[in-house]
């Protein structure tokens, strides 16, 4: 079990890295997207390289080798998959969070000062609604028609799938 540990992690590594690379290199239209496409490149390399490498990677104890490949294999991938959702987390805290980015207009402003106009004028709600919106249609959850937005099939799948949550841990209407 230790193998698939080693090289889940090590996907995980390549992923990131290649995340960093893709990113720097341009600024991928739908981003999300490109992520999942990268972490599934790592994804079928973990595997392969799962498949041709010996159990014990050729310096691991019999001890941790003994699980067999199947199982080793499954937990590589349970692995990778969570260390991927727990990046994925971040990474959208960090790309929509409004707390990060008042923080960084407050040190962005003379003597690091805002005052609550200030901020409110930085973000309007039709500015904050107009990207929401702009990436929903961008990940295919809603489209335009006519000046009006509706769900797509992946929309109507993702509102029951929130409302569900939200009813069930009763979290009420906010958003």
């Amino acid at each position: 079990m230790l193998k698939g540990l080693i090289l889940a992690t090590s996907a995980f590594m390549l992923f990131l890295a290649l995340h960093v690379i893709a990113f720097q290199m341009w600024v991928p239209h739908r981003r999300f997207v490109t992520m999942v496409r990268i972490a599934a490149a790592s994804g079928l390399i973990l595997i392969a390289v799962h498949r041709t490498t010996p159990s014990g990677l050729g310096f691991l104890p019999t001890v941790y080798t003994t699980a067999g490949w199947a199982i080793d294999l499954l937990n590589a991938l349970i692995v990778f998959v969570f260390l991927f959702v727990g990046y994925s987390m971040f990474y959208f805290l960090v790309d929509r969070g409004f707390s990060g980015r008042i923080m960084i207009e407050i040190e962005r402003a003379p003597n690091r000062l805002l005052s609550l106009s200030e901020i409110s004028a930085l973000y309007t709600p039709e500015a904050i609604l107009r990207r929401r919106l702009q990436e929903m249609l961008d990940i295919g959850r809603i489209v335009e028609k006519n000046g009006r937005y509706c769900n797509t099939a992946k929309g109507r799948s993702a509102a029951a799938l929130f409302a569900f949550v939200k009813r069930f841990l009763q979290l009420g209407e906010g958003g």
